[in-house]
Protein backbone atom coordinates (compact mmCIF):
# COMPACT_ATOMS: atom_id res chain seq x y z
CA UNK A 1 0.00 0.00 0.00
CA UNK A 2 2.96 2.28 0.83
CA UNK A 3 4.25 1.88 -2.73
CA UNK A 4 1.44 3.17 -4.14
CA UNK A 5 1.80 6.51 -2.49
CA UNK A 6 4.85 6.82 -3.62
CA UNK A 7 4.57 5.63 -6.96
CA UNK A 8 0.98 7.78 -7.61
CA UNK A 9 3.00 11.26 -6.10
CA UNK A 10 5.83 11.21 -9.18
CA UNK A 11 3.53 10.06 -11.88
CA UNK A 12 1.45 13.27 -10.83
CA UNK A 13 4.09 15.66 -10.82
CA UNK A 14 4.82 14.94 -14.00
CA UNK A 15 1.75 14.69 -15.33
CA UNK A 16 0.88 18.67 -13.73
CA UNK A 17 4.48 19.74 -15.09
CA UNK A 18 4.72 18.01 -18.20
CA UNK A 19 4.61 19.67 -21.49
CA UNK A 20 1.88 21.19 -22.89
CA UNK A 21 -0.89 19.12 -24.91
CA UNK A 22 -3.59 20.15 -27.66
CA UNK A 23 -6.03 19.38 -25.01
CA UNK A 24 -8.99 17.31 -25.93
CA UNK A 25 -11.71 18.55 -28.18
CA UNK A 26 -12.33 21.52 -25.79
CA UNK A 27 -14.44 23.93 -27.38
CA UNK A 28 -11.65 25.23 -30.31
CA UNK A 29 -11.30 26.70 -33.46
CA UNK A 30 -8.25 24.28 -34.25
CA UNK A 31 -6.46 22.47 -31.87
CA UNK A 32 -2.83 22.96 -33.26
CA UNK A 33 -0.94 26.75 -32.29
CA UNK A 34 0.27 28.09 -35.47
CA UNK A 35 4.14 27.84 -35.74
CA UNK A 36 4.70 32.03 -35.78
CA UNK A 37 2.92 32.49 -33.16
CA UNK A 38 4.76 34.28 -30.42
CA UNK A 39 4.64 34.90 -26.69
CA UNK A 40 3.37 38.21 -26.92
CA UNK A 41 1.59 40.22 -29.27
CA UNK A 42 3.70 41.10 -32.65
CA UNK A 43 3.26 44.09 -34.77
CA UNK A 44 3.53 43.89 -38.42
CA UNK A 45 4.72 45.94 -40.20
CA UNK A 46 6.55 48.88 -38.61
CA UNK A 47 5.25 51.87 -40.82
CA UNK A 48 3.10 53.97 -38.86
CA UNK A 49 -0.50 53.94 -39.32
CA UNK A 50 -1.95 56.85 -40.93
CA UNK A 51 -4.87 57.62 -38.72
CA UNK A 52 -6.32 61.47 -38.51
CA UNK A 53 -6.83 62.20 -34.90
CA UNK A 54 -10.26 63.03 -35.46
CA UNK A 55 -11.18 59.18 -36.68
CA UNK A 56 -8.96 58.17 -33.31
CA UNK A 57 -11.44 59.12 -31.02
CA UNK A 58 -14.47 56.32 -32.25
CA UNK A 59 -13.52 52.88 -33.01
CA UNK A 60 -15.85 50.16 -34.65
CA UNK A 61 -14.72 46.22 -34.50
CA UNK A 62 -15.67 43.94 -36.92
CA UNK A 63 -14.43 40.23 -36.32
CA UNK A 64 -14.66 37.60 -39.26
CA UNK A 65 -12.29 34.97 -40.46
CA UNK A 66 -11.91 31.47 -42.27
CA UNK A 67 -15.38 29.24 -41.94
CA UNK A 68 -13.81 26.60 -39.74
CA UNK A 69 -13.20 29.96 -37.03
CA UNK A 70 -16.64 31.38 -37.41
CA UNK A 71 -18.41 28.35 -37.22
CA UNK A 72 -16.66 26.86 -34.15
CA UNK A 73 -18.87 26.15 -31.13
CA UNK A 74 -16.62 29.06 -28.62
CA UNK A 75 -17.05 32.12 -31.63
CA UNK A 76 -19.31 33.85 -30.00
CA UNK A 77 -17.55 33.57 -26.53
CA UNK A 78 -14.30 34.22 -28.83
CA UNK A 79 -16.08 37.73 -29.98
CA UNK A 80 -17.55 38.20 -26.54
CA UNK A 81 -14.12 38.36 -24.64
CA UNK A 82 -12.83 41.05 -27.59
CA UNK A 83 -16.05 43.10 -27.22
CA UNK A 84 -16.02 43.29 -23.23
CA UNK A 85 -11.67 44.04 -23.85
CA UNK A 86 -12.46 46.51 -26.28
CA UNK A 87 -15.10 48.39 -24.20
CA UNK A 88 -13.28 48.77 -21.27
CA UNK A 89 -10.00 49.91 -22.98
CA UNK A 90 -12.31 52.37 -24.81
CA UNK A 91 -14.02 53.86 -21.66
CA UNK A 92 -10.52 54.57 -20.02
CA UNK A 93 -9.36 56.24 -23.61
CA UNK A 94 -12.44 57.86 -23.79
CA UNK A 95 -13.09 56.63 -27.08
CA UNK A 96 -16.42 55.89 -28.42
CA UNK A 97 -16.78 52.10 -29.19
CA UNK A 98 -19.16 49.54 -30.51
CA UNK A 99 -19.05 46.38 -32.64
CA UNK A 100 -20.30 46.12 -36.51
CA UNK A 101 -21.86 43.07 -37.01
CA UNK A 102 -21.87 41.38 -40.78
CA UNK A 103 -19.33 41.95 -43.72
CA UNK A 104 -17.14 45.10 -42.51
CA UNK A 105 -18.44 48.29 -44.22
CA UNK A 106 -18.33 51.91 -44.10
CA UNK A 107 -20.50 54.49 -43.00
CA UNK A 108 -19.88 57.45 -43.57
CA UNK A 109 -19.25 58.84 -40.22
CA UNK A 110 -15.62 59.84 -38.50
CA UNK A 111 -13.91 57.33 -37.21
CA UNK A 112 -11.59 53.96 -37.24
CA UNK A 113 -13.29 50.29 -38.38
CA UNK A 114 -10.77 47.91 -37.46
CA UNK A 115 -11.41 44.91 -39.51
CA UNK A 116 -10.39 41.94 -37.37
CA UNK A 117 -9.33 38.63 -39.55
CA UNK A 118 -9.13 35.83 -37.41
CA UNK A 119 -6.64 33.05 -39.13
CA UNK A 120 -6.68 30.73 -35.71
CA UNK A 121 -7.35 30.56 -32.13
CA UNK A 122 -7.38 28.68 -29.58
CA UNK A 123 -10.37 30.10 -26.75
CA UNK A 124 -8.51 28.79 -22.84
CA UNK A 125 -9.89 30.63 -20.43
CA UNK A 126 -7.96 31.28 -16.82
CA UNK A 127 -10.18 29.32 -14.63
CA UNK A 128 -9.79 26.07 -17.16
CA UNK A 129 -5.55 26.92 -16.85
CA UNK A 130 -5.57 26.82 -13.15
CA UNK A 131 -8.34 23.83 -12.67
CA UNK A 132 -6.23 21.79 -15.62
CA UNK A 133 -3.00 23.22 -15.44
CA UNK A 134 -0.83 22.36 -18.61
CA UNK A 135 -3.21 20.04 -19.64
CA UNK A 136 -5.65 22.24 -20.69
CA UNK A 137 -2.94 23.14 -23.55
CA UNK A 138 -1.97 27.09 -24.89
CA UNK A 139 -4.19 29.26 -26.14
CA UNK A 140 -3.55 31.40 -28.99
CA UNK A 141 -4.63 34.79 -31.07
CA UNK A 142 -3.18 34.76 -34.92
CA UNK A 143 -5.18 37.62 -36.26
CA UNK A 144 -4.89 40.33 -38.82
CA UNK A 145 -5.99 43.81 -38.40
CA UNK A 146 -7.08 46.54 -40.78
CA UNK A 147 -7.34 49.88 -39.80
CA UNK A 148 -9.73 51.94 -42.35
CA UNK A 149 -11.70 54.70 -42.26
CA UNK A 150 -15.12 54.27 -40.78
CA UNK A 151 -16.21 57.13 -43.50
CA UNK A 152 -14.90 55.94 -47.08
CA UNK A 153 -13.39 52.87 -46.34
CA UNK A 154 -9.94 54.30 -46.82
CA UNK A 155 -6.94 51.98 -45.38
CA UNK A 156 -4.99 53.58 -42.53
CA UNK A 157 -2.61 50.41 -42.32
CA UNK A 158 -2.77 46.93 -41.06
CA UNK A 159 -1.21 44.79 -38.16
CA UNK A 160 -0.69 41.25 -37.65
CA UNK A 161 -1.31 40.30 -34.05
CA UNK A 162 -0.33 36.92 -32.83
CA UNK A 163 -0.19 35.72 -29.36
CA UNK A 164 0.22 32.64 -27.64
CA UNK A 165 0.68 30.89 -24.06
CA UNK A 166 3.23 28.42 -23.05
CA UNK A 167 3.30 25.53 -21.24
CA UNK A 168 6.47 26.67 -19.19
CA UNK A 169 4.63 29.08 -17.61
CA UNK A 170 2.08 26.67 -15.86
CA UNK A 171 -1.22 28.12 -14.57
CA UNK A 172 0.36 31.29 -14.91
CA UNK A 173 0.56 31.33 -18.51
CA UNK A 174 -1.35 34.45 -20.39
CA UNK A 175 -4.29 32.63 -21.38
CA UNK A 176 -6.97 34.38 -24.24
CA UNK A 177 -8.45 37.16 -22.07
CA UNK A 178 -4.87 38.11 -20.96
CA UNK A 179 -4.00 38.18 -24.86
CA UNK A 180 -6.88 40.31 -25.91
CA UNK A 181 -6.20 42.42 -23.38
CA UNK A 182 -2.57 42.73 -25.29
CA UNK A 183 -4.22 43.08 -28.32
CA UNK A 184 -6.27 45.73 -26.84
CA UNK A 185 -3.82 47.56 -25.41
CA UNK A 186 -1.75 47.96 -28.68
CA UNK A 187 -4.69 49.13 -30.54
CA UNK A 188 -5.65 51.79 -28.11
CA UNK A 189 -2.00 52.46 -28.34
CA UNK A 190 -2.35 53.43 -31.96
CA UNK A 191 -5.35 55.36 -31.37
CA UNK A 192 -3.53 57.15 -28.41
CA UNK A 193 -0.25 57.72 -31.07
CA UNK A 194 -2.75 59.20 -33.62
CA UNK A 195 -4.57 62.21 -31.38
CA UNK A 196 -1.46 63.22 -30.34
CA UNK A 197 0.38 64.12 -34.06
Amino acid sequence: MLYRKYLFLPIFAIAMTGCATTGGQQDTAQTAAPAAAAAAPTVAPVVPLTTPPASAKRLLLNMTGPAFVTQAKDWPAFQEEWRATFADHAKEAGVAFDVQKGEPRPTGETGTLLRVYVNDYRLVGIGSRIFFGVMTGNAYIDAKANYTDLNDGKEFGERAYNTTSTAWAGVFAKMTPQQVDQIATKVFGELRSATSQ
